[in-house]
């Protein structure tokens, strides 16, 4: 039987990327696969390990992509046998954020994969994906109306409602295009109620709550305004595949809420903007 992956999955390493936002010092954790047909029992799993420490000791690279690509395509070379190979690199990366006047520098978790496919000798099909999550809070807009109501809350002023702390993570797969980790990341963060910062003084900290509540979002509105705010980044080429979904913590249940969504570029671009009907 064909096996589409075999390799090791989580090889720790410390890499040096030239970006274009100056040297970043990142700690990956890799994984190197390469197809098996069905008349090899197995792969040489070693050569994995030697074509990453021959990638790493060469020349830097200035992205993580660009060294992925480096190591899928070494490894085919040293896997004579595979038609396919792919690379995926998980790390913490830190992204400036601004909301309501409160500014930070925020972790998020990001993982790029590059997957490379040999027909008649050469590279014929090749893949990029970039992933990102990141934390932040939706305050819950039924709530919020029905407290509203209750107490007779005033124009322009946000009724209180309870929150939930959600981790939201979009895709984007394309053909050999790179789309940045931060712009990714960027267009989570804004799509929730309000991120998450690490620092927080007690006046910026009313401040961002506040707005959050101007905001108020359902797991549902999120990762669609998500998928539209990824597809209209610079670059993004309509073709491009787009997931994003969103795992909200619930306060008030004692279980969690999941939305998920899958789609092109260019049907985020075209969907409808009228206000979809009410619950």
């Amino acid at each position: 039987l064909y096996l589409e992956r075999v390799g090791f999955r989580g090889v720790k390493r410390r890499v040096v990327i030239d970006s274009p936002v100056g040297e970043q010092h990142l700690d990956l954790s890799l994984d190197l696969y390469v197809d098996l047909y069905p008349k090899r029992r197995g792969v040489h799993l070693s050569r994995n390990i030697e074509a990453l420490e021959k990638v790493l000791g060469a020349s830097r690279s200035y992205s993580i992509e660009g060294l992925l690509r480096k190591l899928a395509k070494h490894l085919l070379a040293v896997h004579g046998y595979a038609s396919r190979a792919s690379v995926r690199a998980e790390t913490n990366y830190y992204v400036e954020l601004e909301f309501a006047g409160v500014k930070g520098v925020e972790p998020v978790e990001a993982a790029v994969e590059v997957i490379l496919e040999r027909g008649d000798g050469v590279i014929a099909g090749e893949m990029w994906s970039v992933e990102v999550a990141v934390k932040g809070f939706n305050v819950c807009p039924s709530a919020q109306a029905t407290i509203s109501s209750i107490l007779g809350v005033g124009e322009g002023l946000p009724a209180p409602s309870h929150n939930q702390r959600v981790v939201l993570k979009g895709r984007v797969t394309t053909r050999k295009v790179m789309v940045r980790i931060e712009d990714v990341a960027r267009a989570l963060a804004y799509s929730l109620s309000a991120p998450s910062f690490t620092l927080l003084k007690r006046p910026m900290e009313a401040r961002l709550v506040v707005e959050a509540h101007k905001r108020p979002r359902f797991a549902e509105d999120v990762v669609r305004e998500a998928a539209y705010r990824i597809a209209n980044l610079d670059g993004v080429p309509e073709d491009s595949i787009i997931e994003v979904e969103a795992l909200s913590h619930e306060s008030i249940h004692p279980h969690d809420l999941y939305a998920y969504l899958r789609l092109t570029a260019k049907e985020a671009r075209e969907a409808d903007s009228s206000e979809p009907e009410s619950m």
